[in-house]
């Protein structure tokens, strides 16, 4: 599938959600102003470069910036755009949002405060959406503990999560089984104390061969010179047990997505 085939795909998906409605080719096509013929040759040849006008005609209908759709479909490189200075600027150039802003000169004070309460409360919803989304992804996770009540737990926290989990008993059998299945492998999470192998030991091994694999400590051991040593051999984080679903969550969530606590 070509860069803009997905692009194209992408926000297809998300005007059905915006709207609760699907649309069919056509349907999108007439809306959109392009003949249906034009869409159906995007879809079913990724290698046909849509036109520029049908660029243009697709930034108008998603109310989007022209230049960034053209990038998409790979008429003009990102060089050519200018740098925006600031979120709002990228906003800024979203048609919708220009008639909103024009309609809220209308408002009085109070509705303004109403309207910031409903854009912070959509915000945070949004986040929340977007760290669950992360969270999941159809991810697979490897739950390594030698506790079977605190590896259940964690099994059946990531679950409901969304995430596929493989479990280890030790550091041991973890490295064994990220010989055989470490491919399929999006995060760890890791115990400190074990018994043949420690979290720490394990981490090293693992590192050898998946250096970017996120490696995430969750261990009733806090003390900081193991917390020191499981950062040194290579953890993305460690949370010191117990740890409640939200924060186990948004802890994954924050390492698979390559950020560090």
């Amino acid at each position: 599938m070509s860069e803009f085939i997905a692009w194209f795909r992408s926000e297809w998906e998300a005007l059905e959600r915006k709207h609760g409605k699907k649309y069919s080719a056509r349907q999108l096509s007439m809306e959109a102003g392009l003949s249906p013929n034009t869409l159906y040759q995007l879809l079913n040849h990724p290698e046909v470069k849509p036109s520029p006008e049908t660029c243009h005609k697709l930034a108008d209908f998603f109310g989007l910036d022209p230049l960034l759709v053209l990038e998409v479909a790979g008429h003009v490189s990102a060089k050519d755009i200018p740098e925006p200075a600031s979120e709002l600027e990228i906003a800024l150039r979203r048609s919708d949002l220009q008639k909103l802003l024009l309609s809220a000169r209308e408002l009085s004070p109070t509705e303004v405060q109403l309207v910031q309460q409903m854009v912070d409360q959509l915000r945070v919803k949004r986040q929340e959406q977007e760290r669950q989304a992360v969270a999941r992804g159809a991810a697979v996770a490897l739950v390594v503990e030698d506790t079977p009540d605190s590896r259940a737990l964690y099994v059946e926290m990531l679950r409901a999560a969304g995430l596929k989990v493989i479990e280890a008993s030790d550091g041991q059998n973890a490295v064994e089984l990220m010989k055989t299945s470490g491919a399929l492998v999006d995060v760890v999470l890791m115990d400190y104390r074990m018994p043949r192998m420690d979290g720490v030991e394990a981490t090293r091994e693992i590192r050898k061969h998946f250096p970017d694999l996120p490696i995430l400590f969750v261990s009733a051991w806090g003390e900081p010179e193991m917390m020191d040593a499981a950062f040194a051999a290579g953890a993305a984080e460690y949370l010191v047990a117990p740890v409640d679903y939200d924060d186990l969550v948004e802890a994954v969530s924050q390492v698979r997505q390559g950020e560090k606590g």
